[in-house]
């Protein structure tokens, strides 16, 4: 599998003096500058940058995620990707550093702009029923996604027999215990969704992307299971 990385400019919403130039139309005289960001920053940031991004253009953003093929899908993914923009929301390490270049994958993309669709307050939804173990997972969306197929696999899987859990994980901080803690208590659930014969190579990025995507195509684009349920 060939992952895609999108890059992002990110310009943060600072404040200038009374007749100095604004910070993005400084950036492109000089590099940009600061400490090199840890992995909880770079986590913490990436989601908030995605979370701006679906903000500004919810519409793009949910054309993405409910595309039915996978160049509708990278065209709304590379909408959202154009040019730089300001997100106040995102924190830089002090007030010397301009601007952040972001870059991650198109499909920790996705999953994090079906978190952000998950925890939009005016979204009204309810954590749906646990359904049976299928034998069998087949989604139209797979095809969209550009993750390997066991991956989205597991995901659909454990949107169906536990989407509680996968409530759960998104409501934690990125790289936190919290997240941590969630992710133990889905690993039962990986353990049974996993394809047999399987190893599962994504990291927790990744996979709570894969997580959250799958909890997101459940409850905007459902699919009636065709495969009678696994006997226990």
């Amino acid at each position: 599998m060939i992952a895609v990385t999108s890059a992002l400019l990110l310009m943060a919403a600072a404040q200038t003096a009374p007749g100095e130039a604004p910070t993005g139309s400084r950036l492109a005289n000089r590099p940009l500058m600061g400490p090199k960001l840890s992995a909880k920053d770079q986590a913490v940031g990436a989601k908030a940058v995605a979370d701006c991004m679906y903000d500004q253009n919810e519409k793009v953003a949910r054309a993405a995620l409910l595309a039915t093929s996978r160049a509708v899908a990278e065209n709304a993914i590379n909408q959202l990707m154009k040019g730089g923009f300001a997100c106040s929301r995102v924190r830089f390490s002090n007030e010397l550093v301009e601007g952040r270049l972001v870059e991650f994958t198109n499909e920790i993309l996705r999953g994090m702009l079906a978190e952000r669709s998950l925890q939009k307050p005016r979204q009204q939804w309810t954590i749906p029923a646990a359904l049976p173990l299928q034998k069998i997972y087949q989604r139209p969306w797979f095809a969209v996604t550009g993750r390997h197929l066991t991956v989205d696999e597991m995901g659909a899987c454990i949107a169906d027999v536990n989407p509680a859990g996968i409530g759960a994980l998104i409501r934690t901080v990125p790289t936190t215990p919290g997240e941590g803690q969630a992710f133990a208590a889905l690993s039962p659930d990986m353990g049974k969704c996993l394809r047999a014969g399987t190893k599962l190579q994504a990291n927790r990025q990744s996979l709570r992307a894969a997580l959250a995507e799958a909890l997101f195509q459940r409850l905007n684009a459902p699919t009636a299971p065709t495969v009678e349920a696994a006997k226990n």
